[in-house]
């Protein structure tokens, strides 16, 4: 009999027990935030939901090390709400560049998260060859290839292929560029007189303005 008084005792505090606030971030604590331009800053919002049964605090957050940064609001996420930390990386590096964020909460027992931010940092778009080194005499009219390879993970257009000269004419077969694929472009150069032709192809894109240097020897007939 008496241990059975003891069960009535103990279940109703079993069942009002509380967890507390409890912190789980979205997509895990490992996040690929795919590819990004080299060279320039990258912004991303780590979102979380507070899956506990009392208010969540973001008592601190930091990285490791001085090229990103992020912040978060000092307001308490109620239970069951969603919040999110602002994360911001300078772009510097090349390929797979993996930067921490800590963050420490009021959670009981584990108040602290190491949540890795991986991106790949790279060139756009690949030129090759990265410039055009020739030569001629006056009347020759030069035949040139070059391809423009889309490194992201994500499309991009090419919005214009000019020359700073007229004497260099482009023509393109893509002008839509999906992740991986290349462009593949013919390149006509004229001479018209006997002076060293030493100017541009210039190839403008969603993701900014790329040149391949054009060089030309002119000889003497």
């Amino acid at each position: 009999m008496k241990k059975l008084f003891i069960a009535l005792i103990l279940f109703p505090a079993i069942i009002f027990a509380q967890n507390g606030p409890k912190i789980e971030i979205t997509g895990g604590e490992s996040i690929n935030t795919g590819s990004h331009r080299r060279g320039q800053e990258v912004k991303v919002d780590i979102t979380f939901k507070n899956t506990g049964d009392q208010d969540l605090l973001i008592t601190s957050v930091s990285t490791s090390c001085g090229c990103s940064s992020a912040l978060t609001s000092n307001e308490p996420v109620k239970p069951g709400e969603t919040g999110s930390i602002k994360f911001t990386f300078n772009g510097q590096g090349m390929g797979s560049v993996t930067k921490v964020v800590m963050i420490t909460t009021n959670e009981p027992g584990n108040p602290t998260h190491n949540v890795q931010m991986t991106m790949n940092m790279a060139d756009p778009v690949t030129l090759n060859p990265g410039s055009i080194i020739t030569e001629g005499k006056v009347g020759d009219e030069l035949k040139q290839t070059a391809t423009v390879l889309n490194s992201l993970d994500k499309e991009i257009d090419i919005t214009e292929i000019t020359s700073n000269t007229p004497v260099i004419k482009i023509t393109s077969d893509k002008m839509v560029l999906k992740s991986g694929e290349a462009a593949a472009l013919d390149i006509s150069i004229k001479i018209y007189e006997e002076s060293a032709i030493n100017a541009a192809i210039i190839i403008k894109t969603t993701e900014g303005e790329f040149q391949i240097p054009v060089l030309v020897d002119v000889k003497s007939n």
